[in-house]
């Protein structure tokens, strides 16, 4: 890990707080190949939901309702993402977010957790293995 690395997951995990979810807080900030910061995003409500009962709803109701950090992300990004770099903060991306990172050609991954927690283990064994057919790198630091 370099020092951009380090700056830019330290940016991540401040953009992770910025959350209203109470159990878990995600950010993700996408960097081009000159290292300028090309956007942002952080889990959450889609824009204009700020009702109480998503946040204390079903865990289940909650996530299907939650846009990710990821897809915020690539959503605010004003260009093209072919070749750029995400840095996730706390854990590696879920299968979609995968998918959609895979899809916006984003081709490194920078998280500080690559396993994530237990209840979600099988969520990135298939993560990894997308991500690895696709040829994106994962720097878990």
């Amino acid at each position: 890990m370099d020092k951009w690395d380090e700056r830019f997951l330290e940016l991540t995990k401040l953009v992770a707080s910025w959350s209203k979810d109470n159990s878990t807080k995600v950010g993700a900030v996408i960097v081009d190949n000159k290292n300028r910061i090309v956007s942002l995003g952080y889990n959450g409500l889609p824009r204009g939901i700020n009702r109480e009962e998503f946040f204390t709803a079903s865990r289940t109701k909650k996530l299907r309702s939650f846009i990710h950090a990821e897809e915020n992300a690539i959503l605010f990004a004003r260009g093209n993402t072919e070749g750029h770099s995400i840095y996730i903060w706390p854990f590696l991306s879920c299968a979609k977010c995968s998918s959609l990172i895979i899809q916006a050609g984003i081709k490194r991954i920078v998280t500080p957790d690559a396993t994530g927690p237990e209840r979600w283990a099988e969520e990135f064994i298939t993560s990894k293995e997308l991500l690895k057919e696709a040829g994106v790198a994962v720097l878990a630091v």
